[in-house]
């Protein structure tokens, strides 16, 4: 695939940037769907929850003196890690000379001013607005402050891509896995993540029964407090979801029907529980954890509700752009930073199968 470097004019038939057809995007999941966010959180910050109160009420043993005893009530402190992010950019006009862009530059000694231009405002804004969607997408869900390559580094990373993508905190998939390692009955098992292959990790998975056993034992395995919770719901992805819906048509020859909430998410309904499926966790395990013969647990769940997982930035999830003309060196810089970090709440109240 090229970049916008390689679209040149063509005797002129392009007159304005509008008339580019957009290649294939993708509606991805609203962001605050699956978490919630926490406006006001520092580096260092702890959070305090409280739960319920000891079981109290025993039988009676003296009428005219009882003994009073304590009861205490559940807590537990957290504390925000936040990381700091940073994108920055330059363009020089060079970038675009001999493009379909050439004629939205400036002229004479304001040529290196790209700031208001035509490709700046119709085609390199809005693409990086989307950049900086996903940017969020893969800190909050596939964050690692120790991602690796997987060759000579040992890790999940796909070879080739820079692993200070992943590195400004650890994400939520991060953190289930880790809760799941020293719980393991919250982790309900997917065994065709476990194949040699691609190919065999999604075929194992449209076996009959599969999708709709890997469900049912996440259900069943699940602390039931879980069903209590505001908005609590199963998000998976979508080779899960999609394998799902197959074995429900298969197994109960019944339809499951997917509806369109807001912004692409999919939602569905089984057994009276929420479905949700992430497609964008699809994208990012095929583009960022792929060792070219098998994914990494590409077929995964969380059962929990968002206000169980917490995302923390001191302002505004996505911070603004500065955008401006750097007279010294000629060039046109964008410049954008946060800080972000991420929270399970209570550990108890997640399972996870993968």
């Amino acid at each position: 695939m090229g970049t916008f470097e390689d679209l040149t004019p063509d005797n002129g038939a392009i007159k304005t940037l509008q008339e580019l057809i957009p290649m294939t995007t993708f509606k991805d999941e609203s962001l605050e769907a699956l978490f919630t966010l926490m406006t006001s959180a520092r580096n260092g910050k702890k959070l305090g929850f409280i739960g319920d109160m000891e079981d109290v009420g025993t039988k009676l043993t003296n009428r005219c003196n009882p003994t009073y005893v304590s009861a205490s009530i559940e807590a537990n402190e957290k504390e925000w890690e936040l990381g700091e992010w940073e994108i920055p950019l330059k363009l020089c006009y060079d970038d675009i000379m001999g493009t379909v862009a050439e004629y939205t530059l400036k002229t004479g000694t304001d040529k290196g001013d790209m700031t208001s231009i035509e490709y700046m405002n119709v085609v390199y804004r809005p693409a990086l607005e989307k950049a900086m969607i996903n940017m969020m997408w893969r800190l909050i869900w596939f964050g690692d402050k120790d991602a690796k390559n997987i060759t000579g580094g040992s890790g999940q990373i796909t070879d080739g891509v820079n692993t200070n993508l992943f590195t400004v905190a650890d994400g939520f998939w991060k953190r289930l896995f880790a809760i799941i390692t020293d719980n393991e009955s919250q982790k309900t098992a997917i065994a065709a993540n476990s194949q040699t292959t691609a190919a065999l990790q999604k075929s194992k998975l449209l076996e009959s029964g599969v999708a709709t056993g890997i469900v049912d034992s996440m259900l069943m395995e699940a602390d039931p407090r879980i069903s209590t919770l505001d908005g609590a719901a199963i998000f998976m992805t979508k080779s899960l979801a999609d394998a799902l819906t197959q074995d429900v048509k298969k197994t109960y020859r019944d339809i499951m029907p997917w509806t369109v909430i807001f912004d692409g998410v999919q939602m569905a309904q089984y057994n009276g529980v929420p479905i949700y499926s992430v497609s964008i966790w699809d994208r990012m395990i095929q583009k960022y954890q792929n060792d070219k013969t098998k994914l990494n647990i590409p077929h995964r769940a969380v059962y929990t509700s968002p206000k169980n997982l917490l995302v923390g930035a001191p302002g505004e999830l996505i911070s603004d752009l500065d955008i401006f003309f750097n007279r010294e060196k000629r060039q046109t810089q964008i410049y954008s930073t946060g800080d972000l970090g991420t929270l399970i709440a209570e550990d108890e109240l997640v399972q996870v199968a993968c």
